[in-house]
């Protein structure tokens, strides 16, 4: 796997690339990303220097803030300047958690894992319904508020669109108990592993494996060479177990007004 390459590919996505319902603006310095219907609003690409960075994020501070939005500005780590991260935290930005960009070439023979249904039943979130059981599902496995997540799958649905589509793993008993989410876009060379948890209760049985295996199947379906994904700690390590490689590092920074 060419790490120069997915990183190059990464950045040129992050340029210019909207998945449906998205709407992308940009900028010489950054690209503004905005979710349908204003749900969510990122600075998803810059390019910056010393002599520049401190000005472009004052005007992305004051142009979201004469929108009354929150935002975020993803930073990888080979954003510059260096010191991206703590420029942004001067100006009033939380910066998240790292988390390691992983990636996975689904043009290499299929791993036993892609095969490999776990111990549950995996399910793509196709109906109104199934948003609900996404919903309480993803709750439950995070303790927090899914219901903009939810929104933004069942505006999908509604669209008929299936660039955003969630998972729901059963358990054996046949209770809900692990989500995910995937992104893919016929012009992207990666599908994006989003929100993948497990309800407390049944850790530790395969179900997280199980919904990264149904979403690397529906991937390759749909065209895409890689799998790619910002793990947290949690989850890197069963990623890796499975042949991701992390390509870069990533942090999720937020300005509210």
């Amino acid at each position: 796997m060419d790490e120069t390459e997915i990183l190059r590919r990464v950045d040129d996505e992050r340029r210019g690339l909207a998945r449906d319902g998205e709407t992308i603006e940009r900028l010489p310095a950054v690209t503004r990303l905005c979710g349908a219907g204003g749900g969510y609003r990122m600075v998803s690409w810059s390019v910056l220097a010393d002599d520049t960075a401190d000005a472009a994020i004052a005007a992305e501070v004051d142009h979201h803030r004469r929108l009354g939005a929150a935002f975020e500005w993803k930073v990888y780590s080979h954003d510059g300047p260096p010191d991206l991260r703590d420029r942004l935290a001067r100006h009033g930005f939380e910066v998240g958690p790292c988390e390691a960009v992983l990636a996975y070439d689904l043009s290499d023979a299929p791993a036993p894992w892609q095969e490999d249904a776990g111990h549950g039943t995996v399910v793509v979130v196709d109906r109104p319904e199934l948003v609900d059981v996404f919903r309480r599902t993803a709750e439950s496995a995070f303790g927090r508020d899914y219901g903009p997540t939810a929104g933004q799958l069942a505006a999908a649905l509604a669209a008929g669109s299936t660039q955003h589509r969630g998972y729901v793993a059963y358990a054996g008993d046949g209770a809900p108990a692990a989500v995910g989410r995937l992104y893919t876009h016929p012009r992207s060379a990666f599908a994006g592993l989003y929100g993948g948890g497990t309800v407390p209760a049944h850790r530790g049985r395969g179900l997280y494996r199980a919904v990264v295996a149904a979403r690397a199947r529906d991937a390759a379906a749909a065209g895409a060479r890689y799998l790619i994904v910002d793990a947290l700690p949690t989850s890197r390590p069963i990623l890796e177990r499975l042949g991701f490689r992390r390509v870069a590092d990533t942090w999720p920074c937020e300005w509210r007004p």
